[in-house]
């Protein structure tokens, strides 16, 4: 993200890192021991994420039980103390609960705090003071919840969030953008009213150096309950998630059961593949089971039996397919597929899950330096863009707020693929839980990111020896395991340090690749250092490029490239990932020099392609798609846009739908439906996943060869 001439002092050692010596300036303000809440247990067939006492279950939403939470609210906008937020629990639960007073209590009357949107954020654009308080809501459940299991489940909350359910504390989570649940069990009242309190503090950017990300950030800091909450009921034998991990042929299925309370049962998963249709009439319901044709068939249909189980236990079980004919996901066919897991308990349906996912491989080619998707080279046209809401616009400027609703973020995919764009580089932070989701249906690659934004060699310490990072990108990765739109995973922007970064991305790919391993990773880093050494260990080599804008001489088309003809050499067999560049466009008088920049850029770009002979450029980003809100201090909207806040193409906009679509994938059908066989593959065949179609296609014509060779024989059988 660029940091534009005038916006910040310190803007020279955040643009320069050659200045690392005095980008130790970083605020001392405090010392958290507050500790993650996410780990990882061995379990019955493998590791298992929990968080705050219980496996990390699916965000997805699933038929079962649930109490919606979100709409109005009411909100006490009072100061919190971050000390005791950044603080270890135990050593402060007195105080947070003489902090909380009576907030919390039955009779408790919130009539009189002011009503709040959830989600939404308490600091909506130009309110800069509001860095915390006290939401609450009263509700009432029906009798339906009764000796019901529970849980409370949190889109994100930004950025520490402590919750009592009943005056009951479920516990809390440190990190803005990512999902958490919570067990309420215990907390429920059936068949009466309940009141929920949430104490949430977004502590100002650089206040302090132990919260990520720790300041100085190029866009607006939005504090709240900034997504979905929810109750679901989950019975005593439930399906936890169903992790899919894809192949050409075929996938790895990873299935998380969790048995709660005394009652003995025998158990049993069906484990069935469905097609999926996705049309212009269900592309935005995020149900995925809304997807499944009403005349289709299984393509699969597997039962596994769990035998005996009793008392309290979570395990793991695997379910691996190989598929025959399969449609690949990809931007110019978004095919996916929906998995659905249904839980048998002494012979009785207790619970269903259900999960689209796609089928695609992303890979680096090991004998040139481009990206392979699906076997197939390409290049990515991109655009980078802002969680944020950009109507009703507001004098000109972006309406504001966190993007929330589905239209709204449905709204602003449409804008990138008006222009041509095949890859969307989420903000700097993960995304609302649904944009991956629509992504992989309007056919988006996505970059998706974690907050490690203009990190120093102090910050980058402090924050990996908290954990916080590694938390944020487990949940990202856990939360959107079965998106195949997301290619990239991001471990930090533009910053500083040399051992230190380089020690923080090596932890992160590596656990990255322990979660995952189906995607590729990345930084952006600094342009100014081409030869920068800190990708050594990721997957790509990516950068942001400023040359003529930030930093340099004047734009030249030479400078561009002798800045790429650098790192590709400093990296000769990566791909070399352009995550930035761009130009500010304030007023009309501008956009041309803005124009200017594009064309400059993406003339010395696009002959580099990967797709091209010799090339090895796999994605130019053009930062931004939209304007978007600032706290840079001078600043209050940045205008890198290529579209106006009034959704009209600037030049460069104009010119960039023009460019991009000349090497842009083919447009998708307007309806996408998908086909194929699959069987079911006994656990630790993977590398036999096809065997039983050759066996069949090598089975037939053998088996018809010799009956023709005994029919010839016995007509031509010798007369001796």
């Amino acid at each position: 993200m660029p940091t534009r001439p005038g916006a910040l002092i310190l803007a020279a050692c955040l643009v320069l890192p050659l200045a690392s010596a005095a980008c130790s300036l970083v605020p001392a303000g405090g010392h958290a021991d507050l500790a993650p809440t996410l780990s990882f247990q061995d379990k019955p067939g493998g590791p298992v994420a929990f968080q705050s006492g219980q496996p990390v279950p699916t965000f997805d939403r699933e038929p079962r039980l649930r109490a919606d939470l979100d709409g109005v609210w009411r909100f006490d906008r009072v100061p919190v103390d971050t000390g005791l937020s950044l603080t270890n629990r135990s050593s402060v639960r007195k105080a947070l609960d003489a902090e909380l007073g009576s907030r919390a209590g039955m009779l408790f009357d919130s009539s009189g705090w002011p009503a709040i949107q959830v989600p939404g954020t308490f600091n909506q654009p130009p309110d800069r003071t509001t860095t915390g308080g006290f939401y609450r809501i009263d509700f009432r459940l029906p009798a339906a919840w009764t000796d019901q299991f529970a849980l409370l489940k949190f889109g994100a909350v930004r950025y520490i969030a402590d919750v009592w359910l009943n005056g009951h504390y479920l516990g809390y989570h440190e990190g803005g953008d990512t999902p958490f649940a919570l067990d309420a069990t215990g907390a429920l009242l059936p068949d009466a009213y309940n009141n929920l309190v949430v104490r949430v503090d977004n502590p100002e950017w650089g206040t302090r150096d132990d919260i990520v990300p720790w300041g100085l950030a190029d866009w607006w800091n939005y504090g709240g309950i900034v997504g979905d909450v929810w109750l679901e009921a989950v019975p005593g034998m439930s399906a936890v998630r169903a992790d899919v991990s894809p192949h050409l042929d075929g996938a790895d299925i990873s299935i998380v059961l969790q048995h709660r309370g005394k009652a003995n049962v025998n158990a049993r998963v069906e484990v069935q593949l469905w097609p999926a249709q996705v049309n212009p009439s269900n592309r935005l319901d995020p149900d995925a089971a809304s997807l499944i044709p009403a005349d289709a068939k299984p393509l699969l249909d597997h039962h596994i039996s769990l035998g005996d189980i009793s008392g309290d236990s979570v395990f793991r079980v695997p379910a691996p397919f190989s598929i025959r004919s399969a449609d690949l996901w990809s931007p110019s066919l978004p095919a996916l597929y929906v998995l659905q897991v249904s839980v048998y308990a002494n012979d009785e349906r207790v619970d269903d899950l259900y999960t689209s996912f796609g089928l695609r491989q992303i890979r680096v080619d090991s004998t040139a330096p481009r990206v392979l998707l699906n076997g197939q080279p390409i290049v990515f046209n991109g655009v980078a863009l802002h969680e944020e809401r950009q109507s009703p616009v507001r004098s000109g400027a972006p309406g504001g707020g966190p993007l929330t609703s589905v239209t709204d973020i449905a709204s602003i995919l449409k804008r990138a693929v008006a222009v041509h764009a095949d890859m969307i580089r989420i903000d700097h932070h993960p995304p609302n839980q649904v944009l991956p989701v629509l992504a992989d249906r309007f056919g988006l690659a996505v970059w998706e990111e974690i907050p490690l934004y203009h990190f120093t060699p102090q910050t980058f310490t402090i924050a990996m020896e908290r954990g916080i990072p590694q938390q944020m990108l487990a949940e990202m990765d856990l939360r959107d395991f079965n998106r195949p739109s997301v290619l990239f995973h991001g471990l930090a922007n533009e910053s500083a340090g040399s051992s230190e970064r380089a020690s923080a991305l090596n932890a992160l790919h590596a656990l990255d690749r322990r979660i995952d391993g189906t995607r590729l990773t990345g930084q952006a880093a600094y342009g100014t250092d081409p030869a920068d050494p800190t990708s050594s260990n990721l997957d790509v080599a990516g950068y942001t490029l400023y040359y003529g804008v930030l930093y340099g001489a004047r734009l030249s088309g030479a400078v561009i490239q002798s800045a790429l003809t650098e790192a590709h050499q400093t990296y000769p067999k990566k791909p070399i990932m352009i995550l930035e560049y761009g130009h500010w466009s304030d007023n009309a008088g501008e956009e041309p020099q803005q124009l200017r920049v594009f064309n400059t850029y993406y003339g010395q770009l696009s002959p580099d392609f990967d797709t091209e002979q010799d090339g090895f450029v796999g994605a130019a980003v053009w930062w931004t798609l939209d304007d978007y809100w600032t706290q840079r201090p001078g600043i209050t909207v940045e205008t890198f846009g290529l579209y106006r806040a009034d959704g009209s193409l600037r030049p460069a906009g104009a010119a960039a739908a023009t460019k991009f679509a000349r090497t842009a994938p083919s447009t998708p059908p307007a309806s996408v439906r998908t086909k194929g066989v699959a069987v079911a593959i006994e656990p630790g065949h993977r590398h036999n996943l096809l065997l039983p179609f050759i066996a069949y296609g090598f089975a037939v014509p053998a088996l018809v060869l010799i009956l023709v060779i005994v029919v010839l024989a016995r007509v031509r059988r010798p007369a001796w």
